[in-house]
């Protein structure tokens, strides 16, 4: 799928200053682990910044970084020099694809798959609790010596049997994507009307529209759908915010099977769909009421409006009769202050 010029050139940009992050916490660790926080946060808003592009096998890519960091940040990953290279490599391999996102074609597409694929196969063997043998680091193989540039097949083939499914990476970035909802909306349903609660409104929208995108890359256009629905309501009253919530908790729930969450999917949309509208502000009848001046002023409206009714004959008319109970009413509230 291509994209605007102007939204790959922003992409571009963008992620090679994520990129110059992530290389710059890898030198700072060449003997230990990057500090996996800061990892985390710049290894994300790539893949945040890719999934805008939807340039087809990029955010395939940038999420299996996001995930490696999300382990070491968890501890389920172990480091070693020849992770540290298999990453290195992977971000050099990402950084010479960002540069021809605007010449996107299948070769860039199977290159960033066939990438991932590797990486996410070289990170598996590091879930073990034990450590693998030491090895000198002459054997550490750059990983794009596995792809040839002379256009010879790649010596890396996927997986048929990969340790995270399309599905599993679904869910996971999905409930990623939710969480950054429930967040947004637990500030504002905690706020007080003001400027500052139309600011987190506005946080709700954006987390909203960016769970909408999340679910379209993977294709899931009911969740998707439904995100876009809610980013475009008012989102003024606690029934829809506390509708936004109940959805965000339930993308995050992953002891429910696909076929559960789509159908519970389902039912909230049927929910939000029915959800009644906004009752009108009550106005107190006090400020309806014409008084003093204002009373007059509108008595010599009335009144001009029933010489019209008389010179056409018509003062019989329901219309003047309303006028001339009106105009009695109006006597009396023009002594009132």
């Amino acid at each position: 799928m291509s994209a605007p010029q102007a939204l790959i050139e922003f992409f571009q940009t963008e992620a090679v200053e994520y990129l110059d992050r992530l290389d710059q916490l890898m030198s700072d660790a060449t003997q230990a682990t990057p500090d996996a926080t800061a990892f985390l946060a710049s290894a994300r808003a790539l893949r945040g910044s890719a999934t805008m592009t939807r340039l087809e096998g990029l955010p395939d890519f940038t999420s299996t970084v996001e995930r490696i960091a999300t382990g070491l940040r968890d501890e389920e990953l172990r480091w070693d020099q020849r992770l540290h290279f298999a990453v290195r490599g992977a971000l050099a391999e990402l950084r010479a694809l960002v540069t021809r996102a605007a010449l996107w074609s299948d070769v860039e597409q199977r290159r960033a798959r066939t990438q991932s694929a590797a990486l996410a196969a070289v990170a598996a063997g590091y879930l073990a609790t034990s450590a693998p043998a030491n090895s000198p680091a002459a054997r550490v193989l750059p990983i794009a010596r596995f792809y040839p540039d002379d256009g010879a097949p790649p010596v890396v083939q996927r997986n048929p049997n990969p340790p995270i499914t399309l599905a599993q990476r679904f869910r996971g970035d999905i409930a990623a994507a939710a969480g950054g909802v429930a967040r947004e909306g637990a500030a504002l349903a905690s706020s007080e009307p003001g400027p500052s609660q139309l600011a987190l409104t506005d946080g709700v929208r954006r987390a909203l529209s960016g769970l909408g995108d999340v679910a379209e890359s993977y294709g899931a256009t009911s969740i998707g759908g439904l995100a876009t629905r809610m980013a475009h309501a008012p989102l003024a009253t606690s029934a829809e915010r506390a509708g936004v919530q109940a959805f965000a908790q339930l993308l995050m729930n992953r002891e429910l099977t696909d076929q559960q969450l789509a159908q519970q999917v389902k039912q909230v949309a049927v929910t939000w769909a029915g959800a009644p509208a906004p009752e009108p502000a009550v106005v107190p009848i006090e400020s309806l009421l014409y008084r003093g001046h204002s009373a007059i002023t509108r008595a010599r409206d009335v009144r001009d409006q029933l010489a019209r009714h008389w010179q056409r004959g018509t003062t019989t008319a329901p219309e003047a009769h309303a006028l001339f109970d009106e105009l009695s009413d109006l006597l009396d509230l023009a002594v009132t202050t």
